[in-house]
């Protein structure tokens, strides 16, 4: 019996250290995507200026 339940504690173990290990994988894919989307959305903000910027001259002359 003591070993049954040592088979069965260590498989818990081993599955909860997955999931631990996948959601810390998840975790920093994340964290890495949401700072290229910032930096991506900031330059595509100054390319909109910018744009705009020069539009209203042309429209000025």
């Amino acid at each position: 019996m003591a070993t049954l339940q040592t088979i069965l504690l260590f498989a818990l173990l081993i599955i909860w250290l997955c999931f631990s290990v996948v959601f810390l994988i998840t975790a920093v894919q994340s964290f890495l995507y949401d700072r290229k989307r910032e930096k991506r959305e900031q330059e595509q903000a100054t390319r909109d200026t910018e744009y705009h910027e020069k539009r209203m001259k042309l429209l000025e002359k």
